[in-house]
């Protein structure tokens, strides 16, 4: 059942199954509440790193508004734009292993040619797709490459081959292209960045999806992130993408798309963490090398001046309003159908900032208010998070025995755990809007609640200890 937001007011849950927040700001969650509150957000995960370790991290709301399932930090959803700059730095691994280089011509290593129409004498050059200047348009076509019930029908080489090849059944001179020289025009492609992907796959020899896993996700602990749903044990760790209609949220369903290295990787904050940590410490995470300095500096530089100041290698520089003035930050920003993500870089501070939200709404204010709160911040000297293959969780962990009772209820309810060691449990319970209304704390093994004076209606609980979420339910009340 949908549920009638008439003023969504998010309070933070401090949920996250991993770890919690080492710099807790109750002001902050109120200010970012009603950040969400104008924007119509249901859910939102951010996240800041600095100095090479996590000095914020929170979330907010609901994965699933019609579920009520709360989104944590280890809630992985869609990054849509933000996820070129994975296909970027899977492209630049393979310059760096010396397989291609940045002015090669793309046609060198294409089963087929792809040129610009009245241009086939200038090739287009890796460089030039990394930087938007390869004069491939986005066409309406490109609809077509959607699946609204999954992971995409057709492939990336079918994609690519249909939209780029003179013999493709999507080819149109026209629409796929701009009227212009390779190399002398900025145009934000997405067609530009799924080419990149499938080049990616036809050098290294195995399927992109693959070659990310092996060459950036796995070296870097990002257990949650995955190009395909698919991938996933359990779509339970996904938060689904919503719409705001008539005042309300509608989860949209799981979707793909068939040029998916443009936008359709899925993570959360706390992987997005490890990779902001390695970018900000010269591509080094622990021991494990995913770019060379040079190559990153290279990537977090200006590479077309005089046609596009901001553009790096697929980085990009965009100015925010913080309290200071104007700052200018390397990054990228991504928008779906149901989907706004922010991730953006201070090299000055040494400071990464990701905000992640399930509706296709404004988050760079998030953004910003964070950028704020994590110049007062300053680090523990704990280092980089610890790689942790248990952090992929599909489900709360349970308990061995726990019970609500009664449940309806209509006076009081009772809280009881086998918790027979000395660790304390926190019980909060949320209305369906995630309003927390009772918050209850220090429990060891029972808790007793007087229930009477909250409104007949649905609500969410949760257990939890002070390093994990324990279990969720719902409970009914009917006075």
């Amino acid at each position: 059942m949908k549920q009638l937001i008439l003023l969504f007011a998010v309070v933070n849950l401090q949920l996250a199954a991993t770890a919690q927040n080492p710099n807790p700001s109750s002001t902050i969650d109120a200010e970012i509440s009603n950040i969400m509150n104008l924007n119509n957000l249901p859910g939102v995960s951010t996240v800041v790193v600095k100095d090479g370790e996590i000095v914020w991290v929170e979330s907010y709301g609901f994965a699933n508004t019609d579920l009520s399932t709360l989104l944590t930090d280890t809630t992985s959803l869609m990054l849509a734009s933000v996820s070129k700059v994975f296909t970027g730095v899977a492209l630049l691994q393979l310059v760096e292993d010396g397989l291609i280089a940045l002015d090669d011509p793309i046609n060198d290593h294409l089963p087929f040619s792809v040129t610009v129409p009245g241009y086939e004498n200038t090739p287009i050059t890796f460089k030039m797709l990394l930087t938007h200047t390869a004069s491939i348009l986005d066409s309406d076509v490109m609809d077509n490459y959607y699946n609204y019930s999954g992971d995409p029908s057709i492939t990336l080489a079918d994609c690519v081959q249909r939209y780029l090849s003179t013999s493709g059944a999507d080819y149109d001179a026209l629409q796929n292209f701009l009227p212009n020289q390779p190399g002398t025009v900025y145009e934000y492609s997405n067609m530009g960045t799924a080419l990149e992907g499938y080049l990616v796959e036809i050098i290294s020899g195995m399927p992109f999806n693959v070659y990310c896993e092996q060459h950036i996700f796995d070296q870097l602990c990002m257990n949650n992130t995955h190009w395909f749903l698919s991938e996933y044990q359990n779509l339970n760790m996904l938060a689904n993408p919503h719409d705001y209609v008539a005042n309300q949220f509608e989860p949209i369903a799981h979707y793909g798309f068939a040029d998916y290295p443009n936008g359709m990787l899925r993570s959360n904050a706390k992987d997005l963490a490890n990779f902001m940590i390695t970018i900000l410490q010269e591509g080094s995470f622990n021991g494990e090398q995913l770019l060379s300095t040079s190559s990153l500096n290279n990537a977090l530089t200006a590479q077309i001046p005089a046609i596009e100041p901001t553009q790096g290698l697929q980085f990009y520089q965009e100015t925010f309003n913080v309290t200071s003035g104007n700052v200018t930050l390397w990054g990228h920003n991504g928008g779906e159908l149901g989907i706004s993500t922010e991730m953006f870089f201070d090299l000055t501070t040494n400071t990464g900032i990701a905000v992640l939200a399930n509706a296709e709404s404004e988050a760079s204010p998030i953004l910003e208010l964070l950028f704020d709160y994590g110049l007062t911040l300053s680090t523990s000297g704990v280092g980089n998070p610890a790689c942790n293959p248990t952090n992929s969780i599909s489900s709360p962990k349970q308990l061995v025995s726990y019970s609500v009772y009664p449940n309806p209820t209509n006076k009081t309810v009772v809280f009881s755990t086998a918790n027979t060691g000395s660790e304390e449990l926190e019980i909060i319970i949320s209305d369906l809007q995630g309003k927390q209304v009772v918050l209850a704390k220090n429990i060891t093994q029972e808790l007793k609640l007087d229930v009477s004076t909250l409104s007949n209606g649905i609500y969410t609980y949760c257990i939890k200890s002070a390093t994990e979420l324990i279990a969720t339910g719902k409970l009914v009340i009917n006075n």
